[in-house]
């Protein structure tokens, strides 16, 4: 098989040079649009067989996977063995832009076209890659499966499949994986709570930064005096967020000051030199807001005396924590505050985003409790794991097979 890249700024003139250039015979694999136009990967004397091995599937796969095994995975429409070893049908050959002056297909018809076909075919052979892994090591599977169920992401997954000893009983498939994912949350220590300092939380809004504020505050309370803490109110963008801090500070006993710019934050820390423990509320933005860079900039310049932790809401889904994390990381993070512990329907989301980014946890929060609901996250990775498979006990999800075939395979797809 002959494959070769072409680039023109537009389809119409890209598939041209392919007919040209390869004839009408010439297959197009891929199309993406980029920065100088369209890239086309089109080929010749097209061979499935180079195609699944580039994929991944071996030639001792493709013996093993049987024409009864495959038409078993494909429950819909046709078979998927009736549909791989006939692959030119699902790709778009330069046939059809033949003469495209007379085509009634418009581009945007074409393209979508190509990209569903490409997309079906590469959906059938990530089905063939998990069925074979399946086969040939099915403890690893079931706790692919497992951990999927807690909604723990493929790539984290992978990770703590991978740190594992051979699995040679039940039980293993279960408590192993368990034990091996609390062991890799990253964690700080309790050093605010013994050394003190200043403390700024910052985060999206509603992830419940001023009711932790309320509950360290407490807890550092209960061992120390209340005159050695101080609350700062940084948040001059929600309505009441100076109030709703006196509220909690009027319980504990100590003062609230306000700082609506970074200028006066730096005065306002001046002033508090003499304090044990300062913790500042920050206001709540949307990791999409325009302004956050600006803010988070500002916050930046006291980075020397200030230590940021990022909070975030374990009832948050995983693209919007991974979003949080990349425009919060602007700052310099000391560590990260999981909060609603106790609301979030899986807990795998936030146990991947902490993995994947990182990030230390300091403190879990599982309720609105001052201060009994906060705990220090170095004495609860296994609780938090715990707590996760507490969620899917009862919520009950279902893993789907395609699904699992979907998600796995692109993951190896990627790191191949």
């Amino acid at each position: 098989m002959k494959i070769k890249r072409y680039l023109d700024k537009d389809m119409r003139h890209v598939l041209r040079r392919v007919r040209e250039d390869q004839g009408p015979d010439a297959v197009i694999l891929s199309n993406r649009r980029v920065e100088d136009g369209i890239e086309v990967i089109a080929a010749i004397d097209y061979d499935e067989a180079l195609v699944r091995h580039a994929l991944g599937v071996s030639a001792e796969t493709e013996q093993q996977i049987s024409s009864d095994a495959l038409a078993e995975f494909a429950e819909d429409d046709v078979t998927v063995a009736e549909q791989l070893p006939q692959p030119r049908p699902e790709i778009i050959s330069t046939e059809l832009v033949q003469d495209t002056s007379h085509d009634s297909l418009t581009l945007r018809d074409m393209q979508n076209e190509m990209s569903s076909m490409r997309s079906l075919l590469e959906t059938q052979l990530s089905g063939l890659v998990w069925k074979d892994t399946s086969r040939r090591s099915p403890a690893r599977a079931q706790v692919l499966r497992n951990l999927a169920r807690i909604g723990l992401a493929p790539d984290i997954a992978n990770i703590i499949v991978d740190r594992l000893e051979p699995i040679d009983n039940i039980r293993s498939l279960w408590q192993a994986p368990l034990a091996a994912l609390a062991q890799t949350i990253s964690v700080s220590q309790d050093a605010l709570m013994q050394e003190g300092g200043v403390f700024a939380l910052v985060g999206p809004t509603g992830v419940g930064k001023t009711t932790t504020i309320a509950k360290i505050a407490a807890q550092y309370a209960m061992h120390n005096w209340s005159d050695d803490i101080a609350l700062v109110s940084a948040d001059s963008y929600r309505i009441g967020a100076r109030e709703h801090l006196q509220a909690f500070a009027n319980i504990i006993g100590v003062k609230v000051y306000s700082a609506s710019n970074n200028d006066e934050l730096g005065e306002t820390l001046d002033r508090l030199r003499d304090k044990k423990l300062v913790l500042i509320d920050t206001e709540g933005r949307s990791p999409r807001d325009r302004d956050l860079a600006t803010r988070l900039a500002a916050y930046g310049r006291n980075s020397e005396r200030v230590k940021f932790y990022l909070t975030l809401s374990a009832a948050t889904q995983e693209a919007g924590l991974d979003e949080a994390v990349r425009e919060f990381d602007k700052v310099p993070l000391e560590g990260c505050i999981v909060t609603k512990i106790d609301e979030a329907a899986q807990l795998g989301c936030i146990i991947s985003n902490l993995i994947r980014h990182d990030l230390r946890a300091a403190w879990f929060s599982d309720g609105q409790r001052i201060p009994e609901d906060l705990h220090c996250a170095a004495h609860k990775k296994l609780w938090l794991v715990n707590q996760a498979v507490e969620c899917m006990e009862r919520s009950q999800p279902r893993v789907d097979e395609r699904m699992m075939a979907e998600k796995y395979t692109q993951v190896s797809f990627a790191n191949a």
